[in-house]
């Protein structure tokens, strides 16, 4: 836990190898930084320090009304500070990967690399939006009508049975699934249950607003190398090839055979791998 200067609380956990290069992970949407616990392993045997973090009002982070995206670069500067790092790589998944491009664009001198995996499209821009197919403009129309009936769905979603029946249809047909690992099952069950911890503080609402409304910063212009991370099916995964090559410093990576899926060892491996500066 990290106190803030201006009292606010941070909660963080650390995985992989505390000894080792730095990397700030951001979680998605409807999760907490538990959501790191599938990297643990790989990162640990690559020599990486995983730190990831609550946003305000997931987990154990204290709420902070009217928080904005860019905003949230000024509690990033404390963490690293509050930690002794100079420099660190930025990652996150979905809602985590639109949070590591913006901290990417406002602190790029505290920025190694940005891997933002199968990250939000900023379909507030028209160009990104059309990149979408049909039913991932429909997915984000109905997130910016009613952000709070598509809160109150996720909630009722998170149940261990439902997620596990999801992670069925997203797993490649060699990764492991949820009902047959109960470790996984447990670990992904933990994190839903810490995303949940604050519902009065209304975070999951407040980042499906953020997520539909324009981000604040120009997200074709982050001058840090980027490595974008989509899965072959992936609904952002035709946004994401443009965006590639709009950045000054960006590349993509698509991994074979399905979607971004963190719980697969292969997809984890990964994940750490390009966190550490893999090409």
């Amino acid at each position: 836990m990290i106190t803030l200067r201006c009292g606010r609380k941070v909660r963080l956990e650390e995985y992989g190898d505390l000894a080792g290069a730095p990397a700030l992970w951001f979680h998605g949407g409807f999760s907490s930084r538990l959501e790191a616990t599938p990297l643990d392993v790989p990162a640990r045997e690559l020599g990486l320090r995983i730190i990831s973090l609550d946003r305000p009002g997931f987990g154990g982070s204290d709420p902070l009304p009217g928080r904005t995206v860019t905003g949230y670069a000024s509690d990033v500067v404390e963490v690293l500070d509050a930690l002794g790092i100079e420099r660190a790589a930025v990652g996150g998944l979905s809602n985590g990967g639109m949070y590591t491009m913006a901290v990417a664009s406002q602190i790029p001198d505290r920025v190694l690399h940005a891997v933002p995996l199968n990250p939000t499209t900023p379909v507030a821009d028209a160009a990104a939006r059309a990149g979408l197919p049909r039913g991932g403009r429909m997915a984000y129309a109905m997130m910016a009508r009613n952000p709070e009936q598509t809160a109150k769905r996720a909630v009722r979603s998170a149940s261990p049975g439902r997620i596990a029946a999801a992670v069925n249809r997203l797993t490649n047909p060699d990764a492991p699934l949820l009902d047959d690992n109960p470790l996984a099952a447990a670990a992904w069950a933990a994190n839903l249950a810490e995303a949940q911890r604050q519902p009065e503080s209304g975070s999951v609402v407040t980042e499906l607003r953020q997520a539909t409304s324009p981000w604040g910063f120009d997200h074709r212009a982050v001058e840090v190398p980027v490595t974008l991370v989509s899965g072959e099916k992936d609904a952002g995964l035709g946004y994401a090839r443009a965006w590639a090559t709009e950045l000054p410093q960006g590349r993509l990576v698509v991994l074979p055979g399905g979607h971004t899926n963190i719980l697969a060892p292969a997809v984890a491996q990964r994940i750490a791998e390009l966190l550490l500066g893999h090409p």
